[in-house]
Parts: structure tokens; sequence; C-alpha cells
């Protein structure tokens, strides 16, 4: 192996260009060369030193590529052998505990497929030999992968690329670690996608010495460390039951009101959920989370409970044709209206304790008002209908000239009242008013001298004052 400090230099940049494989030939493939291995060489050494910073390699995660790769310094060249290297093209065996390396393997199209059970066992033989492995990242998360030799003949140098050299933002190093036994951990934040482990032996310019009995092996981890997107919440409104949206598919979606639960549902497979929720208040703020399988958590997604009840109809207290101000009854904050007919008379917001006062122009008795509550969402109560009742007592009526030998009281009063005659407290006749205000009430002949009085009432019960007239001789 070569020394710490040449080999914590190996990093991405070691397949950065076709020429670390070789030079392409006019068919489309490519031979590894001496002049290619040497630039890949160079191109190493020109790398500047990155650590691997600490808490990238978790415990857990360094053990599990430990010991993928734990017995591969044990295998010889007859186990590798055995399992058919370079001869039907398929490295993979269910009945091993390992797969190899199926030659030739020196370019992105002919690279072999990789395993995050199994390591993956290769010979860098002859000289110059570059071997490429590809690896299938199955979603947003961290690539590791080990390498390690059974040979201090081989200088094992190795790094991930995307295909044909391709630079972007899906696949960033982020250094290297090495373990007491030999073993080299590299670390990559990578994109969902196909990339590609390139493998070179370092020390091929300074001697000549690798055997088919020196192998090396390259194991391979995935860590999903990505959180979910913040969910999409379609709107909540203060009747519903249950919460809606997309989210990550397959992860557990949980809604909340501060750091009170109130459910939670796993996405389906197109990333829809339906968490059952308890009806909440409008104005309540729910945050709703996504976590994936490997226990990342979303940044939450906040929604305030829309306000779709209308408000109850208004209490509304007597309106007489003397008020100027309708006052009653409604939703707190509400917009009280008051209209006669599609005409608004006025409107006005009932208190903290829902009083309200609603000033409007005098009406007529017997107009019938709709008053109804708007509160802030927008929701309209149905309206409570009121008669403007009558408390505007009839005019005095007007008498005509009574004689002892009358027996009948004639004048005019309120149209349609009814008026009564009477001496003292005794009543001597009533009638109604006509549609103009004519009225006839028969009495009995009454004493020359005698005071009789006259009044009118209305239909509401509202009594005029009373004409009084002196019966004349005649």
């Amino acid at each position: 192996m070569l020394n710490k400090k040449i080999l914590s230099l190996v990093t991405l940049g070691l397949l950065a260009s076709p020429l670390s494989l070789g030079t392409v030939k006019a068919e489309g493939t490519v031979k590894a060369e001496g002049n290619g291995y040497n630039l890949s060489k160079k191109m190493v050494e020109h790398q500047l030193k990155k650590p691997l910073q600490k808490g990238i390699l978790d415990f857990h995660t360094f053990n599990q590529l430990r010991n993928e790769v734990k017995d591969s310094k044990a295998i010889s060249v007859k186990n590798f052998n055995k399992i058919g290297i370079m001869s039907n093209g398929n490295n993979t065996s269910e009945d091993d505990d390992f797969i190899s390396e199926v030659e030739p393997n020196d370019d992105f199209d002919s690279a072999d497929n990789t395993s995050y059970e199994k390591p993956l066992i290769g010979q860098l033989y002859p000289l110059y030999d570059v071997d490429v492995h590809k690896v299938v990242v199955p979603s947003d998360g961290l690539l590791y992968v080990v390498g390690v030799t059974n040979s201090d003949n081989i200088d094992l140098a190795f790094s991930v690329t995307e295909k044909d050299f391709a630079v972007s933002n899906k696949l960033q190093y982020l250094g290297s670690d090495y373990d007491d036994e030999g073993n080299e951990y590299q670390a990559y934040q990578a994109k969902a996608g196909t990339y590609y482990i390139g493998v070179i032996d370092y020390d091929n310019d300074d001697v000549d010495n690798n055997t088919e009995d020196d192998l090396y092996a390259i194991g391979t981890y995935f860590e999903d460390n990505v959180a979910p997107s913040k969910p999409i919440v379609n709107k909540v409104d203060n009747n519903d039951t249950v919460v809606t949206g997309k989210a990550e598919a397959n992860s557990t979606v949980t809604v909340k009101v501060g750091s009170t639960l109130l459910g939670t549902a796993k996405t389906a497979s197109n990333g829809t959920y339906s968490v059952k929720i308890k009806t909440q208040k409008a104005g309540v703020t729910l945050s709703v989370t996504a976590k994936d399988s490997a226990g990342n958590t979303s940044a939450a997604s906040t929604t305030k409970v829309v306000d779709v009840i209308a408000p109850s109809k208004p209490v509304v207290n007597k309106v007489d044709n003397n008020d100027k101000v309708v006052t009653g009854k409604a939703e707190a904050g509400s917009t009280v209206t008051v209209k006669k007919g599609s005409t608004t008379l006025g409107s006005a917001k009932a208190n903290s304790s829902g009083n309200y006062s609603v000033t409007i122009a005098v009406q007529y008795a017997g107009t019938k008002l709709s008053v109804t509550a708007k509160d802030a969402a927008g929701n309209t109560s149905t309206a409570t209908t009121v008669t403007v009742v009558d408390v505007i007592a009839p005019s005095k009526p007007k008498v005509n000239k009574v004689d002892d030998n009358d027996a009948k009281v004639t004048g005019k009063a309120e149209a349609n009242s009814t008026v009564t005659v009477k001496v003292g407290s005794k009543a001597l006749g009533s009638t109604k008013a006509d549609s103009k205000g004519n009225f006839t009430v028969k009495i009995k002949a009454q004493k020359s001298g005698t005071t009789i009085t006259v009044t009118a009432k209305d239909a509401a019960g509202n009594t005029s004052s009373a004409t009084s007239v002196k019966v004349v001789r005649h």
C-alpha cells in the first residue's frame, strides 16, 4: 500500500480525464496504456488533501464497510478463479460471499456491477490495468466506498466519477480516511443515479510486480441522509377530519398542533397521504412533517385551519318606526348588515361580546328588515327577518258637530283605525275608519251639554289622544 500521506490525496480527480483510462480508440473502446496511467497518477498527486470530516463515517457505517471486506485479504486466487473470472461474463453468484470482476471492464460501458451486500474482488494485472465498476445510488444520500488489497504489490488507488467524467452537482467528494488494517474509506454525497468506481495500482510506474495472486476488494454502502422535501398540504378547514396532500413516497407524515400530535399516516407509492385528525378550530396552525424510512425528517409545512362555518343567525332586538338603530347579538367580530330587500340600510361590527348597533334611517311600520352576520373569513349567516313595529299613535280624530238628536258620531281618523266614542269611561260605540279615514260611529242620542270623547286605535294597538266635543241642542 502507499503511505497514508500519498493515499490521502486519492480523490475524485483520479478519473477526471478520459486519459486516466488510456487513449480512446476509433471504435470507441478504451485501452489502459502507460501514458494514460501516468497522467492519472499525476492527477492524483496534484489533488489537495481532504480528510474525511468527523461524524460522516459513523460507527455503524464503519462496521458495515469493515465487515463487508474483512475476509477479502484471505481470498486466494484459487477461490477467485473458482467463481468464473473472465469466463462467463457474469460476476455475481448468490452462493458466494463476494462477487468478482469480469474483464474487459476498463471503460464505462463494460463496467462491472457492484453490490451493497458483497465486496467485489479484482486484479490489477497485467501492467497498467484499469478496472471500472458500476454502483447504483437508489436515492439522494451518502455513498461510501472501502478499498483493501491482500498484497503489498498493489498500491490501491480508487475514486468515484460520473459517466464520461461529467462534472455536476450530482456527486460531491467528502474525503477519505484509513483504519489500522490499511482499509481506505471514501465518502460521497450523491444524488440518485449510476456512478463508476475507477481502480488502479498506483505504483505501476515504479515496479512491475503484480501477479495473478495479487487481489483487491471494493466494498460499497449507501446511507440515506437526505431529508424529504417539505410536504405539500391541501387546504384544511374547521369542518375537516383529515389532512391530505403529497410527500415523499412511503414516508410517514405527522400532523401536529404545537407539540401535540394529532395523527400520522404513511404516504402511498405516489406520495399522496391522508391523516385522520379531530376537527380543529379556525385559525389553528398545523405543522406537517414527513419522515423517510431512514429516519430523516423534513422541515415542517405549516397551514392555518380555514374558517368555512358561517356564523349563527343574528339575534335582533325589536325595531319600531321610531328607531334609528338596529341592535342585537351576533358572532363576535362579525360584520352585521341590515337590508330592506336588496337595499343596504347600514352595517357595523359586533364587539368582542357579540353586541352590535347598526345605524339606519327610520323605517315605516310593517317594513321587513333582514339582518345577516359575516365573519372575517367571509362566511355569511342566514338572515334573521324582523318587521318594523308600529309604536306611533294615530293623530287625534277630527269629529263633526254632534247635537242631542244625533244617533251617530262622524268625522275623520287614521285610515283603518278603530274609532271609539265614550262618555266618561262608558263606551257608546266604535267602528273602523275606512281606507280614507272616514268613520261613522252609531250611538244613542245624548243630552245637550254632554261631553263625549273620541279616540282612534291603530292595528298595532296605539291609541290616539282623545278629541272632546259637547253635544249641542238641535
